[in-house]
């Protein structure tokens, strides 16, 4: 893929492509806060001991798959280095999407940010609000957690996913050096064969 932009109405699907990509790690968390809030507003509580029925479905297993994805995306962000790829995907995006230097920088900066540290993070965001007396997430994975009538042992995983930031960290920034110099080394390379091409007429 050319690393130069494209036409502009091209780049309003390059731009709906970066908010995909930004998005997509993080639907299981946004589900997760979805799912708890549609199960307060049914009349649910968070510490109650009956399972949490809606419209048929158990809550609490609900929220346990979802808490288990989102663990899992944070770990295959580290340790599989996905937040590698994914950022080199953002980092084309941004290119084709947008044209002025500062723009692209700012995204450049804003996405290294975000899958530097929220693939590790948003896990615990989105639990945080659902802990309570008979829910408390620790890193020894001791006792149950219950979360509307139900057990979500996976809630204790999101109290180590943080400590992946110390490998997440490094590989975002890895990632953005390596892409920086990489489009530097086309973009010179592209100015001297363009003298080249002026200097011959």
């Amino acid at each position: 893929m050319s690393i130069e932009p494209v036409t502009e109405p091209r780049r309003r699907w390059w731009r709906l492509a970066l908010l995909l990509l930004v998005v997509l790690p993080f639907l299981p968390d946004l589900a997760i806060s979805a799912v708890g809030g549609l199960a307060k507003i049914s009349g649910c509580v968070v510490d109650q001991k009956e399972a949490c029925l809606v419209a048929g479905v158990n809550v609490s297993d609900a929220v346990s798959g979802l808490v288990t994805a989102s663990v899992l995306i944070g770990s295959a962000f580290a340790w599989l280095a996905l937040a590698a790829v994914w950022l080199v995907m953002c980092y084309l995006v941004i290119v084709r999407g947008w044209t002025g230097r500062i723009a692209r920088l700012a995204l450049a900066l804003l996405v290294t940010v975000v899958f530097a540290l929220l693939p590790y993070l948003a896990p615990g965001f989105a639990i945080a609000p659902f802990v309570n007396a008979n829910c408390q997430p620790n890193e020894g994975g001791v006792g149950a957690c219950l979360i509307f009538g139900g057990n979500v042992n996976s809630a204790h995983h999101t109290v180590i996913l943080p400590w992946l930031i110390f490998a997440g960290v490094p590989i975002a920034a890895g990632t953005a050096l390596a892409c920086a110099i990489v489009m530097a080394v086309v973009r010179a390379r592209r100015v001297r064969a363009i003298k080249r091409s002026a200097q011959s007429r």
